[in-house]
């Protein structure tokens, strides 16, 4: 969503505008979002995959006044690349390093870091991610001088941090150090806002098209004007569940702009995997939920009896028997 939708020069007067913002919970995160952009702490943007986690982080970036912006996707890359990355290196430091690279953190100064997909930190790097959101110093690889950064930090996760908390792949005392968690709703919570990301990522398309159409003079695309949706295919666009959220919506459209005709986007060209949803019955269902649960009741109260009682509310002989069934054996 970002590089489709970042093409404005970003402020507080059309932030809305800028977030596509017509639905009540996107005109909150607006709020949010003037709210926490001049400060110094960090923000986390939790987020499923496509739902414009980047778009949130550069509103945040550009409502600070800082510069430069500086991205980095924690997901790419092997695990063993990312502290020199970020660090930066010294001639020498390791095998191949035959020259001084100076790391993201050197290249941000002043400016912004938003690490995307922080939830895929490697362990080894949590404790020296930790020690610059404490008092902002760090070490190039190899090296014995300490460097400093005014940097301010974003970062975005497509997984509850909460949660990997909780199954020991984020150490406690980092997720409380990487600020307030902002909340990006799905596509499919905020239904209002279709229409207006539809006009937005049409035009966008439809740019990229025309650049390509230009060696074609007879390119139905050429013209200022965008092909209309019809009301048909926009009640087909706002009724479809998006579990690809607005990445999947631009696939969508693209495919789309280019089927069109006579100036409309029609139904027919709007494929849509209607795909029906299979449902385990519901005995079935209750009993995953029971191992579940209780593997996560196991794991807090350990051997304590009284302990597990407390969480589930249960009396002795019932939380002994659940245990024996579902508890991890």
């Amino acid at each position: 969503m970002s590089e489709n939708l970042a093409d404005s020069d970003i402020n507080s007067e059309n932030l809305e505008q800028f977030l596509c913002a017509t639905s009540q919970k996107m005109k909150d995160l607006a709020t949010e979002i003037r709210l926490y952009a001049p400060l110094d702490f960090p923000v986390v943007i939790e987020g499923a995959s496509g739902t414009g986690k980047e778009v949130i982080a550069t509103a945040l970036h550009k409502l600070s006044g800082r510069s430069p912006f500086i991205v980095i996707n924690m997901g790419e890359g092997p695990e063993t690349l990312f502290e020199s990355a970020i660090f930066g290196h010294k001639k020498g430091a390791f095998t191949g390093a035959d020259q001084e690279r100076t790391g993201f953190l050197g290249q941000a100064k002043n400016g912004t870091v938003f690490m995307d997909e922080i939830n895929s930190l490697p362990r080894s790097l949590q404790p020296k991610l930790l020690r610059v959101l404490e008092n902002g110093t760090y070490w190039p690889v190899g090296s014995s001088k300490i460097e400093k950064t005014q940097a301010r930090f974003i970062f975005s996760s497509n997984q509850s941090l909460e949660e990997l908390k909780s199954r020991g792949d984020l150490r406690e005392d980092i997720f409380y150090r990487l600020g307030r968690i902002i909340r990006i709703p799905s596509l499919s919570e905020r239904r209002e806002d279709i229409p207006p990301i539809t006009e937005k990522l049409l035009r966008i398309a439809k740019r990229k098209i025309d650049r390509g159409g230009r060696s074609h003079t007879k390119s139905r695309f050429s013209g200022p004007d965008l092909p209309v949706v019809t009301e048909a295919a926009m009640k087909k666009l706002t009724a479809y569940h998006w579990p690809g959220n607005i990445r999947q919506l631009k696939m969508v459209l693209e495919r789309a702009l280019l089927l069109s005709r006579e100036g409309k986007i029609k139904p027919e060209y709007l494929e849509l995997p209607y795909a029906e949803e299979s449902l385990e019955d519901f005995n079935s269902a209750m009993e995953k939920f029971a191992t579940e649960y209780f593997d996560r009741v196991g794991r807090i109260a350990g051997n304590n009896i009284k302990i597990g009682m407390e969480i589930t509310g249960m009396t002795e002989t019932t939380y002994r028997r659940k245990m024996r069934k579902f508890g991890k054996k």
